[in-house]
């Protein structure tokens, strides 16, 4: 009755509409232009054509929405809601893969390109977001090898007092030591901006024009530099060249689909240059190809990234004018979604087809394989189930200090990082990783029987010993249905024999461990799986002895933050100066309010001043 009456009292204005099943959890999030004739659409008997609106009304139990002033607010607000709830019927964009840029701080004397994660408005002049690491590497290789601009990094630069090899070699003219004036300098930087713009026919253009002069003044030397510089440029363009009618920004899209999963391929097109490609790929869960994109390009664009001239479909989309208009107002410049059916760009979504059926072709042999992997795993370690996920503990210490454990998660052969676990030690307080061990499997079990998130398999870094206390744990909890190794490392057996004895899984009711292949699949595979815990403790461990180590007496007095206490160590050298100065220097040398100096003094004196009292 309360949903029928929400749905007769829908409003008529933009908005997004949120469907949540019998338990109150959101299960759909949409938008739409008119939030009454949307959402009575699913009620309605044959007025949609998708194919999974019956399969989802059956399990709405309820409808909230949310109004706006307009459908392109509707369109950002839904972006927002679905990484919010994450609802399960939604196409939901997990980009892990981490876009990076390239920043030119062009207001700085002697910049050079930096590797960043985040844009932000700080004058700089930033390039990409690029898809992978891979591609970054590559373009300041190239341009590192092409121009000689500095390579050192900001507390290198400023500290150098002599040319490093770089310029020994002529791959840097030494701006650290003021061996090149600024104006020479700042013409390499806008050849480094025409090579990352894609402009490399204009930076021709210009070098054969400086080499034309050098020749006419009689430069020869200086000449046949600039003539190498070009063609080493022409060879690159010449290899990175996709022949197009113009040189405009493109992201181009195709799109395979198999049983239950759509295999997405982005083809990122710069000034005609195929700089990077991104692979995704999604359940379907009864969406259409058209619904899939929809959903898609909304939220791959509501992330940090460059906005191409030309987003190039390979479906038609509701919401093409829309996401254009909103694209638009994002890069300040016209963009165009278009879903072009014959010529060069229809051609291009067919190449981008291809990729994408080939990133599925790729992945079902890797699956194949990993399936004969862990059907070789459950059948070599005796074990119950098909490892299928698979859940991996370490603990790190140092003498008990700053203990930590760590628990890593994969799921069918690939790392589950959403499910990844850490754990400060709380009730040992000594060198006891039996102790800690025990500590970490008994919280997160305790908690995983309470919820029914079990895995497959549980791996402990280990011999007998840690596999008996995971044992104990499991027995306590009444854990029966999962199985449970340990992994120890090669050792030698003995001083006099000296044999080497390889990688050893124990697992329960077995007296003598199983040895694997140095080379098999499965302990290749269970190895990576122990590395990756073995990373994450240390990583968490390092944060923690970090921060200790970098505890000090000024983190106790209020209003000292971070850049304060960095400022009076800079302005005094040490806390032992600190502790020594005056009121009056304090405020006079660290700059600080008298009233903030008078606390800083009172703290560091004030066991000083309660034993002269006592005296």
């Amino acid at each position: 009755m309360k949903l029928e009456t929400k749905l007769k009292n829908l409003p008529t204005s933009p908005g997004v509409y949120l469907m949540k099943d019998a338990k109150h959890k959101v299960i759909y999030v949409g938008k739409a232009k008119n939030l009454k004739n949307r959402v009575k659409s699913y009620f309605q008997k044959k007025t949609d054509d998708r194919l999974y609106t019956e399969y989802l009304v059956r399990r709405v139990a309820d409808i909230d929405f949310v109004l706006t002033d307009t459908e392109k607010e509707a369109l950002i607000l839904e972006n927002n809601l679905i990484k919010q709830f994450k609802p399960k019927f939604n196409i939901n964009l997990r980009d892990d893969k981490t876009f990076i840029s390239i920043k030119l701080e062009v207001n700085k004397k002697f910049p050079y390109p930096k590797v960043v994660r985040q844009i932000e408005d700080d004058g700089a002049v930033y390039f990409g977001p690029y898809a992978s690491a891979r591609a970054v590497r590559e373009t300041l290789r190239y341009i590192h090898d092409t121009i000689p601009i500095r390579k050192c990094h900001d507390n290198v630069f400023k500290t150098r007092t002599k040319p490093c090899l770089y310029y020994q070699i002529h791959k840097c003219l030494g701006p650290c030591c003021e061996l090149v004036d600024e104006i020479t300098y700042r013409g390499m930087i806008d050849q480094v901006i025409l090579i990352l713009k894609g402009k490399q026919d204009d930076l021709i253009n210009m070098l054969k024009k400086q080499m034309n002069e050098e020749s006419n003044a009689m430069r020869y030397e200086k000449a046949a530099k600039i003539r190498d510089h070009i063609r080493a440029i022409e060879e690159t363009v010449e290899k990175q060249r996709i022949h197009s009618m113009t040189f405009v920004d493109r992201d181009v899209f195709g799109y395979y689909m198999s049983g239950n999963e759509i295999y997405i391929e982005v083809m990122f097109i710069r000034s005609g240059n195929m700089e990077d490609v991104a692979s995704y790929h999604f359940p379907i869960r009864r969406n259409t190809v058209e619904e899939i994109f929809r959903s898609f390009l909304n939220q791959f664009y509501s992330q940090t990234r460059f906005i191409p001239s030309e987003v190039i479909i390979p479906v038609e989309s509701a919401d093409a004018k829309l996401l254009e208009e909103w694209l638009s107002e994002r890069k300040g410049k016209r963009v165009e979604v278009m879903h072009p059916r014959r010529g060069d760009k229809a051609r291009l979504i067919e190449m981008a087809q291809k990729n994408a059926e080939n990133v599925y072709l790729v992945s079902q042999v890797h699956e194949e394989d990993f399936t004969r992997t862990l059907l070789t795993l459950k059948e070599t370690l005796k074990l119950r189930q098909i490892p299928e996920r698979i859940e991996c503990f370490d603990i790190s210490n140092i003498f008990g200090k700053q203990a930590v454990g760590s628990m890593v998660t994969f799921e069918c052969g690939k790392p589950s990082k959403s499910r990844y676990r850490r754990f400060r030690i709380k009730t040992v307080g000594q060198i006891d990783d039996y102790a800690m061990m025990r500590e970490v499997l008994t919280r997160r079990y305790k908690r995983a029987v309470e919820e029914g998130d079990l895995p497959n398999l549980v791996m402990v870094d280990g011999g007998k010993g840690q596999l008996g206390v995971a044992l104990k744990v499991f027995e306590e909890l009444a854990i029966g249905s999962v199985d449970l190794i340990s992994l120890a490392k090669g050792r030698t057996e003995s001083n006099v024999t000296g044999r080497q004895v390889g990688e050893q899984v124990f697992i329960p009711n077995l007296s003598e461990p199983i040895i694997l292949s140095p080379s098999s699949p499965e302990l290749l595979f269970l190895d990576k799986i122990r590395d990756e815990a073995h990373r994450f403790a240390i990583v968490y461990h390092r944060k923690i002895r970090d921060k200790e180590y970098y505890k000090s007496p000024l983190d106790k007095i209020p209003g000292i933050g971070a850049m304060r206490k960095k400022a009076l160590l800079k302005y005094f050298g040490s806390i032992d100066s600190i502790r020594n100065a005056t009121t009056e220097q304090l405020i006079e040398i660290g700059k600080l309010p008298p009233k903030l100096a008078g606390e800083i003094f009172d703290y560091f004196h004030r066991a000083e001043t309660a034993l002269v009292s006592r005296e």
